[in-house]
């Protein structure tokens, strides 16, 4: 499996994806007098201008390490996750900061801009079946990296946001129509402003969680105790008589995991020969658990600090 061809291959299909949706729905915002519409155009938008992006970090990822980043490039992946958390995150507080204002001023004034609803539903409509069909081939992309992609699933989350988006502003405009001549035709001039904050409610926490787990990522937390413990019971039996497996430390960014295994002598000296067979043997039992990874291992009686 080349994950970097996958995901190349991927995000460049779906680039033409979200700049259509981004064309159609700035261009539909235009004759709707929607911002809900407006809001889903510029999602799309910003999904294609980091589709650009993304590719040219899912080439980075794909390098070996160098003097220079000894280390890999593992984390522009994590990067790119935290401006794209980022990028949504913005869009959904500046919508909810506009449209309380245009609720606000309704109340006070009584003015409100007349919404287009048919060409909304034309829109939603359309807007769903891209979605789900640009869902249905990030689900297959992501199976084929055996859901390793980072970058991939973070499109998957920011799709079917957009399919919600499109779906429900479809559905809230149409009841709009059967609701014209009941208790709630006074509150009806507002209902596109309405629909955006229920929609922010409801779309910011996937953003929070990314831009919560890249930060974690790029402060090197070490979360993965889950992982430890597998690890633990995976490697608790290479060592020969003489050496205690102490502590493992597990950092991660983006689809790549760097483990630290702190292993104590149990005798005065130690066989080169006998101390790298016990790396080798680590790291191929880690990448059989974690393909992406590197693999260091220390030989210490200093004990581990809390």
């Amino acid at each position: 499996m080349d994950m970097g061809k996958i995901e190349i291959k991927t995000m460049k299909v779906i680039f033409f994806a979200y700049l259509l949706m981004a064309i159609v729905g700035i261009t539909n915002s235009l004759y709707s007098n929607s911002e809900a519409v407006l809001i889903d155009g510029t999602f799309n938008f910003i999904s294609a201008l980091s589709m650009i992006v993304g590719i040219k970090i899912s080439k980075f990822v794909s390098l070996k390490p160098s003097k220079i980043q000894p280390i890999g490039f593992a984390m522009y992946e994590t990067l790119y996750t935290l401006m794209k958390g980022i990028m949504m995150l913005g869009v959904i507080l500046l919508a909810a900061v506009s449209n309380i204002t245009k609720i606000h001023t309704f109340f006070t004034t009584g003015d409100a801009v007349p919404v287009n609803g048919s060409s909304i539903l034309i829109y939603s409509i359309s807007m769903v079946a891209i979605c789900s069909v640009v869902y249905l081939y990030l689900a297959a992309q992501v199976k084929k990296t055996d859901g390793q992609s980072v970058m991939l699933r973070t499109e998957q989350i920011a799709v079917f946001q957009n399919g919600v988006i499109s779906g429900a502003i479809g559905i809230v405009f149409l009841l709009v129509a059967l609701l014209e001549n009941t208790f709630v035709k006074p509150i009806l001039p507002i209902t596109d402003s309405i629909v955006v904050l229920i929609l922010c409610g409801l779309l910011i926490g996937d953003p929070i969680q990314i831009v919560r787990n890249s930060f974690f990522e790029l402060t090197i937390r070490d979360t993965h105790q889950s992982l430890r413990d597998t690890m633990f019971n995976l490697t608790k039996n290479i060592f020969p008589e003489g050496y205690k497996l102490e502590h493992i430390w597990i950092n991660k960014l983006g689809r790549t995991y760097y483990f630290m295994f702190l292993v104590a002598p149990l005798k005065p000296s130690l066989p080169v020969a006998e101390m790298e067979l016990i790396q080798e043997t680590i790291e191929q039992t880690v990448k059989k658990e974690t393909a992406f990874s590197f693999v260091d291992v220390i030989f210490s009686n200093k004990k581990v600090t809390e």
